[in-house]
């Protein structure tokens, strides 16, 4: 599950984590806890929030880099780290996000296992630029410029 976005107003927005939460249960499955844009303080917090609601396995990943490539490296080495025979990746973010996040996934993993698509489809609506933006991150992955392009953030800068 990937943390953020800071959209909802003042206080982290739970939609990713509760849908995470649903699925860890539902399924039996553990739970991978990865980004953060405020140093770890929503990983730890959504730890609790996942462990509270009865998810046996709730692990973090967690990189100071703070963008989606990151978290992606980041699960990439946890899932590594496990050592289990993978079949499959739920991949939790909002539904507008999931392009960019599953192919950084995709492409982070780097071994046979399919990466699922779990949509958050409530919440506020992006505006165009966070789409446009959206699909842009994922073309430089795939081309291998990401990082390298200056991306207005709509959250946290004006147009």
């Amino acid at each position: 599950m990937f943390c953020g976005p800071h959209d909802e107003g003042d206080r982290a927005p739970t939609r990713r984590i509760d849908h995470a939460i649903r699925l860890a249960l539902t399924r039996n499955l553990p739970l991978i806890v990865a980004g953060d844009a405020f140093n770890g303080e929503e990983v730890r917090l959504f730890q609790v929030r996942a462990q509270e609601a009865g998810v046996r396995v709730v692990l973090t990943a967690f990189d100071a880099r703070r963008c989606t490539l990151s978290d992606a490296q980041a699960t990439a080495t946890r899932l590594r780290e496990l050592g289990h025979d993978l079949d499959r990746v739920h991949l939790v973010t909002d539904w507008w996000h999931m392009t960019r996040s599953w192919v950084m996934m995709r492409g982070e993993v780097r071994t046979p296992v399919l990466i699922v698509p779990a949509p958050v489809f409530k919440g506020p609506l992006p505006c165009l630029r966070t789409l446009w933006n959206e699909l842009r991150g994922a073309w430089h992955y795939l081309s291998g410029t990401y990082g390298q392009h200056t991306v207005v953030d709509p959250l946290r800068h004006a147009p």
